[in-house]
């Protein structure tokens, strides 16, 4: 059996147990004959001694009389005593005078009794002298040999026998069961940990009997097996949670940008084959970051998990939703019918998130800006394809947000032709490709210059005069934007520092920056150093920032605002109105000025309610104690209802338009009345 092998432990045990069991009764029977040789011997010599001493006596008066056949006679009885081999009656000369043999011609007497040999271990002997009288007359000689002995041991030996094998017997069922009582337990802990080593199959458990060493062995092992199965199940729920975070988005559950990549690899590969067509759209949430800055980053996130889930409840368990980061989601249609379907489920998905959300007891209204692009139509591969639907995106929010485009051909031109612009952008700084214009701004009531508007400009040595309108956009988009504003607050502080002298009173420059610049941990620190390097002085530059400032958190807007103020700088909102507007920010924020927006100005002798709007600004800013700047002004009839309406400053092609020397500019408006004549008409 497999069981008893050579090196098994079974096969050990039993052949200790088999000899321990013979070397134990082994011991035992040569103890016990050694014993029992003692013991007869010490009977026998005993016995001889006495009955050497009975012949000796009944044998004297034959010695004594010289009688031959009376001392036979007298050794004849002992005939009678099996283990007496011979006789020997020795006279007082030494010689044999009478002897008993048991076996005839034996000759076990010498025939003198010098002539006795020694007695060795196999033959017991007695010598006494024979007293006759109370004088000695003779000697007499008792032999035995040891075949009772002999005989009495093979008995015993055999016997022996008998219970060695009877013990080993016994032993070998005993250690049978004993190897099985102990290594059954152990053959279980073996299979076990063979099926935790070959499958990793911690489930596995050993049956536990009795409370010994051995079982207390057994219960210790699956406590371990236990404790191993409880550290690979959080191990494998610890992976498979690593798995999960590597693969989908933490906040919305959604698949990430990685997992999106490798599904959208998939689906264009089996529309390869079966010869489909995929949509990717591309989708941007409108004012989201609005949101976040002023609501605070955990109305964010909520806004993004339910923003997720209006989108889950709209898109197909085919499709692919996921969040590539940011306000960012992307669907990947892959069982279109038509290319218009692409357009439908977008229309859908804006119809969605147009409906208000509801969190912490705010009521948020967002919009979506939806690029699509289509395989094989648009592009061959994931890569061009999300490229594509991005661009599309960003064409959707130029048009004026929460809509959804196509990508096209002319888009991708005006893609590249942007990607084009900004890579000359960047070389345009370095090459004096970039110069500042200046519009004047002028108070409505006193007719007086007040200050200049520094605007930058770009002339390509190629392609000429590029308007603002198309490469402010790209320098914002690309962060070209910080360079490019703080080299225009460069030129257009130093330039303004020469008009002082020019002037019977002080002139103010006003420089916009972006929101990107303005959110600068050091812009503070740059504006004090600007105006140190050029010497002007602060009260004479005027920052103007859009409502995107905002997007930096009102809260550290109105922080940095407020240490500009410190240092006598002024502040101005600019194209209000165009942005997200949030009047209840406008108090918080400590703004000088606020500008109006020209698409307001337009309006204003062709629709009425236009009028209303600006009125109804105007006398807000007046309220919250700012100065009110309208811009645009190009008619004469514009210039008549703002001042009607309470404005306090104007800007337009009207009293002026931006040039490269404001010095020349200025000098022309302090001589020429012309000037005055034009703003007094419209009184």
């Amino acid at each position: 059996m497999g069981a008893f092998r050579n090196n098994s432990f079974a096969y050990k045990i039993t052949s200790m147990v088999l000899l321990a069991s013979g070397i134990a009764l082994g011991t035992l029977t040569a103890a016990f004959l050694a014993f029992d040789s003692i013991t007869f011997r010490s009977l026998m010599q005993s016995r001889l001694a006495t009955l050497a001493d009975v012949i000796g006596e009944n044998s004297a008066a034959a010695l004594s009389f010289n009688d031959p056949a009376a001392a036979v006679e007298v050794l004849g009885a002992l005939h009678a005593e099996s283990p007496i081999s011979s006789a020997c009656l020795y006279d007082l000369s030494g010689h044999l005078f009478a002897e008993y043999e048991r076996q005839k011609g034996s000759h076990d007497c010498p025939a003198e009794y010098a002539q006795i040999p020694p007695f060795d271990r196999a033959h017991l002997g007695v010598i006494r002298p024979v007293l006759y009288r109370g004088e000695i007359s003779g000697t007499l000689l008792l032999n035995s040999d040891l075949r009772d002995l002999e005989t009495r041991w093979r008995r015993l030996l055999l016997v022996a026998s008998a219970l060695v094998l009877w013990a080993l017997l016994v032993g070998g069922v005993s250690g049978s069961l004993l190897q099985r009582r102990i290594s059954r337990p152990i053959f279980d802990l073996a299979r076990a940990m063979h099926d935790v080593t070959a499958q990793q199959n911690f489930t596995a458990r050993v049956a536990v009997a009795g409370s010994d060493e051995i079982a207390e062995l057994g219960s210790s092992f699956n406590s371990m097996l236990a404790e191993l199965e409880r550290r690979d199940i959080q191990k494998r729920n610890a992976e498979m949670q690593l798995h999960y975070q590597a693969l989908n988005d933490e906040l919305t559950g959604l698949p990430n940008r990685r997992l999106f990549s490798d599904r959208l690899s998939q689906t264009l590969a089996r529309a390869r084959r079966e010869n489909r067509l995929v949509a990717l759209l591309y989708i941007d949430l409108d004012g989201f970051k609005l949101v976040n800055d002023s609501l605070g980053h955990g109305v964010g996130d909520t806004l993004l998990v339910q923003v997720a889930e209006r989108l889950r409840s709209r898109v197909r368990q085919a499709d692919t939703l996921a969040r590539l980061g940011g306000d960012e989601f992307s669907v990947v249609l892959g069982t279109l019918r038509a290319k218009e379907d692409a357009l439908l489920v977008s229309n859908t998905l804006l119809h969605t998130l147009a409906l208000p959300f509801f969190i912490e007891g705010h009521e948020i209204t967002i919009g979506a800006s939806i690029g699509i692009s289509l395989f094989p139509q648009h592009a061959e591969n994931h890569a061009e394809l999300i490229q594509q639907a991005d661009s599309a995106m960003y064409a959707a929010k130029r048009e004026g947000k929460n809509r959804a485009m196509y990508f096209t051909a002319e888009l991708g031109s005006m893609v590249r032709e942007r990607l084009n612009l900004e890579n000359q952008l960047r070389r345009a700084l370095g090459h004096d490709e970039i110069h500042v214009h200046y519009q004047p701004e002028f108070d409505v009531r006193t007719h007086r210059l007040v200050r200049f508007e520094a605007l930058a400009r770009w002339t390509h040595p190629t392609l000429g005069s590029i308007p603002p309108a198309k490469f402010i956009p790209v320098a914002e988009e690309s962060g070209m934007i910080v360079p490019l504003g703080a080299f225009v607050m460069e030129c257009a502080c130093a330039e303004a520092a020469k008009w002082q002298a020019l002037a019977p009173y002080p002139v103010q420059v006003a420089v916009n920056v972006s929101s990107l610049q303005f959110s600068r941990e050091s812009f503070v620190e740059e504006v004090m150093e600007v105006l140190q390097r050029t010497g002007l002085r602060p009260d004479l530059l005027q920052i103007e920032l859009t409502e995107s400032v905002m997007l930096t958190g009102v809260n550290r807007a109105s922080e940095t605002m407020k240490r500009l103020r410190a240092l006598g700088i002024s502040l101005a909102i600019d194209d209000f109105g165009t942005g997200y507007s949030c009047l209840s920010y406008l108090p918080a924020l400590p703004f000088d000025s606020l500008k109006i927006d020209r698409s307001f100005v337009n309006e204003l002798d062709r629709r009425p309610e236009a009028n209303a709007m600006v009125h109804a600004l105007i006398g807000l800013a007046h309220n919250i104690g700012m100065r009110v700047i309208v811009e645009g002004i190009e008619k004469q009839e514009q210039l008549d209802l703002v001042k009607k309406l309470g404005a306090n400053e104007i800007q337009g092609y009207l009293m002026g338009a931006p040039v490269s020397d404001p010095s020349l500019q200025l000098t022309m408006h302090l001589s020429l009345p012309e000037r005055e004549e034009v703003l007094e008409s419209g009184k």
